[in-house]
């Protein structure tokens, strides 16, 4: 299937799940498509899209991440569509297999106050 850019926010905590010998991070990112309204001369909230993720490679770091978190992944679409069992009709899905997740520091919290350490405090290397 095709390859994906996806930035949205944490649905959920990722959950790590054992499959296997492996270890899978299961998780949803919701991604807001934003349209500007020219009339109020600002960019506004259009509709919301809900991917559901599994990523196969550092599941363990991506369960830490947090609920809401910002975050950008490249993915790999793929068909999750299933029979479903009450009515027997053919659900369509698309699921993406990560390859890569990352955290977008645009909404990154206010630095900490400088406490005299050139490691935190940007002083000389």
């Amino acid at each position: 299937m095709a390859n994906k850019t996806v930035v949205g926010r944490l649905g959920n905590v990722p959950e790590v799940r054992v499959a296997g010998s492996k270890h899978v991070a299961v998780f949803s990112v919701a991604e807001t498509k934003r349209k500007f309204d020219r009339e109020r001369n600002e960019w506004v909230d259009d509709f919301t899209i809900w991917h559901d993720c599994e990523a196969w490679t550092s599941p363990e770091a991506i369960g830490r991440l947090e609920r809401g978190a910002l975050v950008i992944i490249d993915a790999e679409e793929r068909d999750g569509s299933y029979e479903n069992r009450e009515t027997g009709k053919t659900v369509r899905k698309i699921k993406l297999n990560v390859r890569t997740i990352g955290v977008v520091v645009r909404d990154a919290p206010a630095p900490r106050q400088d406490s005299g350490d050139s490691w935190t405090s940007g002083g000389t290397f």
